[in-house]
């Protein structure tokens, strides 16, 4: 027995020639396959991984919250970027500071989006948007994922984070805000419906009361239902100006009247809300308030311009509703 059948017998193995064995583990040129394929998915990996952390190729980043949104795309080659800022913001009430204002009304949704250029040296970001004279500078800094942006404002500057964002996210951001302040209205509709609802009872007690007040037979003053102003001014009526009690004034401007309120029966047929003129001539509106049309005369008066009835403004200040005008 050679050496080779001797070692066969005593490990149980079996007999043969070393190339007649099953070889175990894949063959070489599929081991070299599956390294080719990972080394892909790897540098597929590392490639993404550097787009979204800032690196060359193009890139997205959003912020939003209840009211606005402001969405960056950019696409970037070493330290130069250019792109699109866009934003779409729920329009605020604004101080009225010109005679004619451009300002677009509060609560519509206002959508801008201009182009810029750029650079991004390590995490420093500088912005330059718009063209021509109509150009803003917006600073920020870029961390990872994530893009801050300082952007000035008519008073102070605005900080915002960005985060990366699919292209689709502007979209629906600005979806959400729309739904969102369409809801607001909703709500504030019918906020307004229940107060006015409240207001009209108590317009109606005030005017009732005023009504009586105006009687000269009444012990009631008619002055405890109108505004300062009005106690000021309906003093100096007449020609020449007369300076009586606010009671006095206030009863005789109302007797002057081809028909007085005082005369007409208790109560009010109508009342709408809305803003008034303003006491005195200007090109702007006065205040919010509330028309008040009085019940007409028993016994019009067909010389009267009013045809048997008489509106008077009224206006909330302080929590009570007041006379706002009344006397010619």
């Amino acid at each position: 027995m050679t050496r080779r059948h001797q070692q066969s017998a005593a490990t149980g193995a079996p007999a043969g020639p070393p190339h007649h064995r099953r070889p175990q583990g894949p063959a070489p040129s599929r081991r070299a396959a599956w390294r080719t394929l990972a080394a892909a998915a790897c540098l597929a990996v590392i490639a993404s991984t550097v787009t979204a952390c800032g690196g060359d190729g193009p890139a997205s980043f959003l912020s939003q919250d209840d009211t606005s949104a402001i969405f960056v795309q950019w696409t970037r080659t070493g330290v130069d970027v250019s792109g699109t800022l866009s934003t779409a913001e729920v329009t605020q009430p604004q101080a009225k500071t010109e005679l004619f204002s451009t300002a677009p009304p509060p609560g519509q949704i206002q959508q801008q989006t201009g182009p810029f250029t750029g650079t991004v040296r390590d995490d420093s970001v500088r912005l330059l948007i718009g063209s021509g004279t109509q150009t803003n500078r917006v600073n920020g800094r870029l961390d990872g994922d994530t893009l801050e942006l300082t952007i000035p404002q008519d008073q102070g500057m605005l900080t915002r984070r960005l985060k990366s964002a699919g292209e689709g996210a502007y979209t629906k951001a600005v979806q959400d805000i729309r739904d969102r302040q369409q809801q607001r209205k909703s709500a504030a509709k019918a906020a307004q419906a229940r107060k006015q609802r409240a207001d009209k009872v108590a317009i109606t007690r005030v005017a009732t009361a005023f009504q009586k007040a105006l009687d000269p037979s009444s012990g009631d003053d008619p002055c405890r239902y109108v505004t300062s102003t009005v106690k000021l001014n309906v003093r100096g009526y007449g020609d020449p100006p007369t300076l009586p009690s606010c009671t006095k004034a206030i009863r005789d401007s109302d007797a002057r009247l081809s028909e007085p309120v005082s005369k007409a029966p208790l109560g009010v047929t109508g009342i709408e809300f809305g803003p008034l003129p303003p006491l005195t001539v200007s090109f702007d509106s006065g205040p919010d308030g509330a028309v008040v049309t009085w019940h007409p005369s028993a016994t019009p008066n067909p010389r009267s311009f009013s045809h048997g009835d008489r509106r008077s403004l009224f206006i909330e200040e302080g929590g009570r509703w007041l006379v706002y005008r009344c006397c010619p």
